[in-house]
């Protein structure tokens, strides 16, 4: 289709082209920019008598004036700007490391009577900032629900 349009559009810009070429034109230069007069210039005159001529088989040409312009789309620029960023593909969430079931065996005791004693972690952690009674609580071991012990029991956590 593009072949065929490209063809089309140099058939038409040839013939205008003689036209023009049997007429007598003179160009005037002045200094560093020429002065092109608009009769020199290939379909100019077209587009004035676009009325005069109807296209034939029903296909229109393309004004010349629109080819000349240079039309630059800064919209579209500026729409990829105020977009969102993309999700990343990697999440950006932090990881915690967990810790190794062999770390929690020390934490973990069965007693004779076959409850789970639960001894607390936190002991050192922002000492300064726990008052002596929560200091105690976290010395003395607690013990464990029943069935967060069946799970330890499970897990081979008690030792």
């Amino acid at each position: 289709m593009q072949r065929w349009s490209a063809s089309l559009g140099r058939r038409f810009f040839s013939s205008s082209r003689l036209a023009l070429d049997a007429s007598p034109v003179r160009h005037v230069y002045t200094g560093a920019f020429p002065v092109i007069s608009p009769k020199t210039l290939p379909g100019w005159t077209d587009c004035f008598m676009s009325n005069r001529q109807l296209p034939r088989a029903g296909f229109s040409r393309p004004s010349p004036v629109i080819n000349w312009m240079q039309v630059r789309d800064y919209a579209g620029k500026s729409k990829d700007r105020s977009r969102a960023p993309l999700t990343p593909t990697t999440s950006k969430v932090k990881k915690y490391k967990l810790k190794a079931p062999s770390s929690f065996k020390f934490r973990f005791r069965t007693m004779k009577d076959g409850q789970i004693r639960r001894w607390r972690a936190g002991k050192r952690h922002n000492a300064h900032l726990k008052s002596k009674a929560a200091k105690r609580r976290l010395r003395k071991p607690a013990i464990v629900h029943a069935a967060y012990a069946k799970v330890i029991k499970k897990l081979n956590f008690c030792s």
